[in-house]
């Protein structure tokens, strides 16, 4: 050893025999050990993959699932200051017209998505307060199923 090299517990390489030590790596084993892992909860996590080589990827939790009524004509909506992955709204299914959807600025009839009801679109943002929906008609609604 140089000095600069510790062992690393690894189980998730299913390495045996595993010595209590852990594992010594070389510099570049070290390096693309670094680009194959990831932090959750303060503690290291291996990433997968097939055995092409693909990335093994999953939709993030649900964080909840939000009704938005419009209680009047041309009703904006922005969402709350809350941490998410992805968002997707939907047109409710008792819609008679058309809400438009966007991100990062305020919704309106010539800038947004226009969803009909039981259409969806989705959208990757980092914040719930990023999305904007315009509803026009009093009563109507959107349903927003955001991921943490």
């Amino acid at each position: 050893m140089d000095g600069h090299d510790s062992p690393v517990k690894m189980p998730e390489l299913n390495l045996t025999p595993e010595s209590e030590r852990g594992i010594e790596l070389d510099a570049g084993m070290k390096q693309v050990m670094s680009l194959l892992t990831a932090y959750w909860l303060e503690q290291r996590v291996t990433l997968r993959a097939t055995p092409s080589g693909v990335l093994f990827v999953s939709s993030s939790q649900v964080g909840d699932i939000i009704h938005i009524p419009a209680t009047d004509t041309n009703f904006l909506y922005q969402g709350k200051d809350l941490q998410c992955s992805e968002v997707m709204v939907m047109g409710h299914p008792s819609n008679g017209n058309s809400i438009w959807v966007r991100t990062h600025k305020i919704a309106t009839v010539d800038n947004a998505w226009p969803l009909l009801k039981k259409e969806v679109v989705s959208f990757t943002i980092t914040n719930l307060s990023m999305l904007h929906i315009l509803i026009p008609v009093n009563t109507e609604r959107a349903i927003i199923l955001y991921t943490i």
